[in-house]
């Protein structure tokens, strides 16, 4: 995004990195729980979603890791098997300073890098989701859980 040194890194909870930061992964990144948040209250984590990848960046210090990604990757042999790829890097960093809250979330909320996160739910309770001016899609219940706790703690609620 080339936000490195700009005022809207000065505003994220995280330092971006130099270079190309994307991570894109053929294998799934299983989004992990790493701290409690009102963000992620509530959600089944214990049958996490897998996205497809994410753009690296630090936490700065004065935020919290809410969420992180494990990167996976297949052995090879009659029976693969999936194993961790690397040490799970921040995902979801969020923080509240008194005055105001942000969050940085390092993926997508809908295609390329989405991967599973927007199915995520169970099958049979599942809506349609449709922002103005494009087509209906639609969303598993706990993405669209997810996304509207960050939205309500991001706007000073509670989640």
């Amino acid at each position: 995004g080339g936000y490195r040194r700009s005022v809207i890194e000065e505003l994220l909870p995280v330092r971006m990195i130099e270079g190309d930061d994307r991570v894109n992964w053929p294998y799934p990144c299983v989004v992990e729980t790493s701290a409690p948040h009102p963000i992620t209250a509530g959600l089944p984590f214990e049958t996490p979603p897998c996205i497809g990848g994410y753009n690296r960046f630090l936490p700065d210090g004065k935020s919290t890791v809410v969420l992180r990604a494990a990167r996976y990757k297949t052995g090879s042999g009659e029976a693969p098997e999936l194993r961790r790829a690397a040490e799970p890097e921040p995902l979801l960093v969020v923080r509240d300073s008194g005055t105001f809250r942000v969050a940085a979330l390092a993926t997508d909320a809908a295609p390329h890098w989405v991967g599973g996160l927007v199915d995520w739910g169970p099958a049979d309770d599942r809506f349609c989701a449709q922002a103005p001016g494009a087509e209906a899609i639609e969303v598993g219940r706990w993405y669209a859980t997810f996304f509207a706790q960050m939205v309500r703690w991001a706007a000073g609620g509670t989640g």
